[in-house]
C-alpha cells in the first residue's frame, strides 16, 4: 500500500469500505489503492475496476522511508 500524508490544517475523515480513520494534520497513513470489491484482473473502464483517488490538494504521496512530517522538515531550524 502506498503512504499518503494529510496536507491540510485540519482533521480528515477517511471512510471507504473496509477502512475508516480520522487523520490528523501531517499524519501519514497506509492508503488503499482499491476498494474491497475491486477485481485485480480488471482494467480501467470495467465495472469492477474500483480505484480509490487520493486528491493531491488534500493528500501528499510519501516516499518510502519518510514516516513523519518532521522527517520532511528542511527549514534548517534547530529544534528547541
Amino acid at each position: 500500500m502506498p503512504k499518503v500524508r494529510n496536507r491540510t490544517d485540519g482533521q480528515r475523515l477517511v471512510s471507504v469500505p473496509g477502512f475508516d480513520a480520522v487523520v490528523e494534520p501531517g499524519e501519514v497513513i497506509d492508503a488503499p489503492d482499491f476498494q474491497p470489491a475491486h477485481n485485480p484482473d480488471s482494467s480501467p473502464g470495467d465495472p469492477d475496476y474500483l480505484p480509490i483517488a487520493w486528491p493531491e490538494t488534500t493528500w501528499e504521496p510519501v516516499k518510502a522511508g519518510k514516516a513523519s512530517a518532521k522527517a520532511d522538515d528542511s527549514s534548517g531550524k534547530a529544534d528547541g
